[in-house]
């Protein structure tokens, strides 16, 4: 039986910089490039303190600048 391979659209390796190289091992959860030898452990939660995105209204910031 072939081994589904999924790989992560647009990812960029950061070992080899190529697009579209990086796939996930469904088994243990490790993505890893098929082009060099870059593996890491897929990360187990996000921090949100650092993934978080800040909205500014525009509308805010203009009247601020008053």
């Amino acid at each position: 039986m072939k081994k589904l391979v999924q790989f992560i659209a647009g990812a960029i390796c950061p070992s080899c910089k190529e697009q579209d190289t990086i796939a996930i091992n469904a088994d243990d959860d490790q993505i890893y490039c098929v082009k060099c030898d870059f593996v890491e452990n897929r990360p187990k939660e996000i921090n949100p303190k650092k993934d978080t995105i800040k909205v500014i209204n525009i509308e805010d910031f203009k009247r601020s600048k008053r």
